[in-house]
């Protein structure tokens, strides 16, 4: 994982016809910018967000997105970060018939509504 910092607030960008890349975890942060030059930099205000990506971003799988449905497509994408499409059918035909099964579908849970609430906080910048 990569923590960059940017001068301007950052939300999501198209990078290509199946992905996006969501900015995530933002930090506001004073920091200063590498020098170019003779003259040492001053500092200044920014963000910081952490992802696998160069600058700082985390790739989802979301191809189609539109205005209409981008936060859907962001969520499932952001949860696919994590779980295959095959490993959430599978939780979710499994439900809660056994003990193990039960806290694998708590934690998938857990980690939607954490999607949910994050995608929700991206969308809002």
């Amino acid at each position: 994982m990569k923590t960059v910092n940017h001068a301007e607030r950052q939300t999501y960008r198209k990078y290509n016809d199946r992905h996006h890349l969501l900015y995530r975890g933002e930090q506001a942060v004073t920091y200063t910018p590498e020098q170019h030059g003779e003259d040492e930099p001053a500092p200044v205000e920014g963000y910081a967000y952490t992802g696998g990506m160069e600058d700082g971003s985390t790739m989802i799988e979301a191809a189609g997105v539109t205005d209409d449905n981008r936060r859907d497509k962001f969520i499932a994408g952001l949860v696919g970060t994590r779980y295959t499409t095959d490993a959430q059918i599978a939780i979710l035909a499994n439900g809660a018939d056994t003990p193990q099964h039960a806290r694998e579908l708590d934690e998938f849970n857990e980690w939607r509504k954490s999607c949910k609430q994050e995608v929700d906080e991206l969308l809002s910048r």
